[in-house]
């Protein structure tokens, strides 16, 4: 009886947990901070909740991109002065923002008690939100695998520029060589066209379907838009500068696929805490 129960008190509580989605890139320059914050505010209008964690901890800058300052960030989580709830920052259209370190090397690099107060919040998060979006560092560095390889659905942005696309299909390799399930989305970000677009898409598909046994899903593209330039330089995101602008518009059809996909999603939510506890060497009981 008592194992039944708990059973049921476990099964309750995880189909509660976020969905955790990390945005990465093989290279820097693609825009995928970018594209974590709007797609974020634009998660955020359908009603959902939504949390930012900017795992970038090279070079932080989710912050930036909105015009906000904080007083604190991961570090004080990472030195266990303050839980990760008490960092969170409310940001546009009401999504909350976990504020990046700049200058953290590697988080293998951290103690056991620093690393076991990062699996906590990150545990916390996964309670609070429908949608954790994990902005990690640009590259194949550890730190960026480590949050993508653990993450429910990776979201790669790329460019049609080829060193871009080559540096894509880095990272799709070397993630998959850590997890082989690994669900891997593509969004074409600063496209000419859809057509453009889904010229990359298909290239990237059938390399990575010939090299390295791997099905791509193609979550969509982000037209080349000035109104992004200008998002930036105004520190305001293009979804609430310029909300009718032709990159908006892509952003909010993205956003609409990822609400309406449930059924990819409704696998155990518990999955990514599993995950990261794993990559930091630390058992998980959830």
């Amino acid at each position: 009886m008592d194992q039944a129960h708990n059973l049921r008190e476990f099964v309750r509580k995880h189909q509660n947990m976020a969905r955790v989605l990390a945005v990465t890139s093989g290279k820097g320059g693609v825009g995928k901070t970018t594209v974590s914050v709007n797609l974020a505010i634009a998660i955020a209008r359908q009603a959902k909740r939504v949390i930012v964690l900017d795992a970038d901890l090279g070079l932080a800058n989710v912050e930036v991109l909105m015009g906000l300052n904080s007083f604190h960030n991961l570090q004080h989580v990472i030195d266990g002065e303050k839980p990760m709830r008490d960092i969170l920052m409310k940001g546009p259209a009401d999504i909350l923002i976990v504020p990046g370190t700049s200058g953290l090397a590697k988080l293998a690099d951290l103690n056991a008690r620093a690393r076991q107060n990062v699996l906590d919040g990150l545990h916390d998060l996964q309670e609070m939100a429908d949608f954790v979006i994990i902005d990690t560092m640009a590259g194949i560095g550890q730190n960026a695998v480590r949050f993508a390889a653990a993450a429910d659905e990776i979201l790669l942005v790329t460019t049609p520029e080829p060193s871009a696309i080559v540096d894509a299909y880095a990272t799709i390799k070397t993630i998959a060589g850590i997890r082989e399930d690994a669900s891997f989305r593509l969004i074409v970000n600063m496209a000419a066209s859809p057509q453009q677009a889904l010229a990359v898409m298909t290239n990237l598909t059938r390399v990575a379907r010939q090299y390295l046994g791997l099905t791509l899903s193609y979550l969509g593209h982000i037209l080349r838009d000035p109104h992004v330039t200008q998002s930036v330089m105004q520190s305001t995101p293009f979804t609430i500068a310029f909300p009718a602008s032709p990159a908006a518009k892509c952003v909010q059809d993205l956003a609409g696929k990822m609400v309406r996909q449930r059924a990819e999603a409704d696998r155990a939510r518990s999955g990514f805490f599993r995950r990261f506890a794993q990559t930091l060497g630390l058992a998980s009981n959830a």
